[in-house]
């Protein structure tokens, strides 16, 4: 960014690097982006994650013939933008920021920094704002934050604001992490990080992004084989352990923790007034999808929203995957929104 990035917390990231992706192009007014939020340990890159929703023509919810479609990286995660991963300019020797990383930067912060971006980039409009699970979110607080800006949502598998249930399993994450010898307080090495409890996190994460239905269709008890010990060994302890190790190929532990508290920290209604009330200032149109089988963020929580939002409709998905649902219920997704 041009300029430096004045966060909430009172502290600010100077010469700050934002890694996003664009499909499309600007039309001749500069206001036909689709903004797009990705979850929690995703990237920028709409077709790896959402390709089925994105592509030239009708047949795609995201059409980049006729769309600027862009997807922006969060801060705090280590997939481009500034992260603990990234260099520190306040740093003599350009050191990583790691555990100095300001905490939290919030969903808001994020909504400014894609503001500021948009604006750098010649952007005059916002002809939708979209995302599921983290990236409605983002997706919300961006059109309450711009009002002017923006002229339609879609909230995919969200919230208003982040629940105590949510709040728990990510502070239940947060201490796998911590709780792990090799996490030094953050200061670990890149490459002797706390592997064993981000692997855990992970673990306790695909339980919560799926159903018990779900869990239990797919694995039926199935043993994987018998262990030394003689103790029965299920295909769902194979499954996640193998999830956990793939996952701590890819993910650093310190921008696992600074993304959950970035979760923590949303609520719409922060600093703004009544929560319902502040939604029923919210007058873009809106499309709210909810899940039914959702536990981590349950579908109770959509029909608050699209009760409380003044020009929304809501639309369910009734499916028995979950949360996730919302990446692989794909066909009847990409013809809702």
């Amino acid at each position: 960014l041009a300029a430096p990035l004045a966060l909430e917390s009172g502290d600010a990231l100077d010469a700050c690097d934002v890694a996003y992706t664009v499909y499309g192009e600007l039309n001749a007014n500069k206001d036909n982006v689709v903004l797009v939020g990705h979850s929690l340990t995703s990237n920028s890159n709409v077709g790896e994650w959402w390709g089925e929703v994105l592509g030239e023509g009708d047949a795609y919810a995201l059409n980049s013939r006729e769309d600027c479609v862009i997807c922006v990286n969060y801060l705090g995660s280590p997939y481009g933008s500034a992260s603990p991963v990234s260099a520190d300019p306040r740093k003599e020797d350009r050191g990583a920021y790691g555990v100095d990383f300001p905490t939290p930067v919030t969903v808001r912060d994020n909504a400014v920094m894609c503001m500021m971006l948009l604006r750098e980039l010649g952007v005059n409009g916002v002809r939708c704002a979209m995302g599921g699970s983290m990236g409605s979110m983002l997706a919300l607080e961006f059109a309450a934050t711009y009002p002017d800006f923006v002229k339609e949502i879609i909230i995919i598998a969200g919230c208003g604001r982040h629940t105590d249930w949510a709040i728990g399993i990510g502070e239940a994450q947060r201490y796998a992490i911590m709780s792990d010898g090799k996490y030094k307080g953050g200061a670990y090495e890149r490459d002797q990080g706390p592997n064993a409890g981000l692997a855990t996190s992970r673990m306790m994460a695909m339980l919560s992004y799926r159903a018990p239905a779900s869990v239990d269709g797919r694995f039926s008890r199935v043993r994987a084989h018998e262990k030394e010990t003689k103790l029965p060994y299920f295909a769902v302890e194979s499954y996640l352990q193998y999830q956990g190790k793939k996952f701590i190929r890819r993910f650093d532990a310190n921008c696992y923790i600074q993304l959950t508290y970035t979760l923590d920290s949303h609520d719409v209604s922060r600093g703004r007034g009544d929560y319902f009330d502040v939604l029923a200032n919210i007058k873009q149109r809106a499309l709210v999808v909810g899940i039914l089988s959702d536990v981590l963020y349950p579908y109770a929580l959509q029909r608050e929203l699209a009760d409380a939002l003044p020009n929304s409709q809501l639309y369910t998905i009734d499916s028995p995957h979950g949360h996730d649902s919302f990446l692989i219920e794909i066909e009847q997704l990409n013809a809702v929104m």
